[in-house]
């Protein structure tokens, strides 16, 4: 992991390697229709940053399950 500013960024192949082990959560924030419905990382779950609070129940209990967040960036 490298921190870039408050936030941690990891490798595409650290995610494949995580997403083989079926002990990772993938969370796309960015918006479900203009974004997520046109296209996702397969088995990603839609949780636009704009609605967390409201969907937030969308997270598995376990809250020692790894979630890795994504985003389009900041632009």
């Amino acid at each position: 992991m490298k921190a870039k500013g408050s936030y941690a960024a990891v490798s595409v192949e650290y995610v494949s390697g995580q997403l083989a082990t079926n002990e990772v959560i993938l969370v796309d924030t960015r918006p479900k229709k203009a974004k997520y419905d046109k296209g996702h990382i397969p088995s990603a779950i839609s949780i636009p940053d704009s609605e967390f609070e409201k969907l937030q129940g969308k997270l598995p209990a376990d809250k020692n399950m790894l979630l890795i967040f994504y985003c389009e960036g900041y632009t």
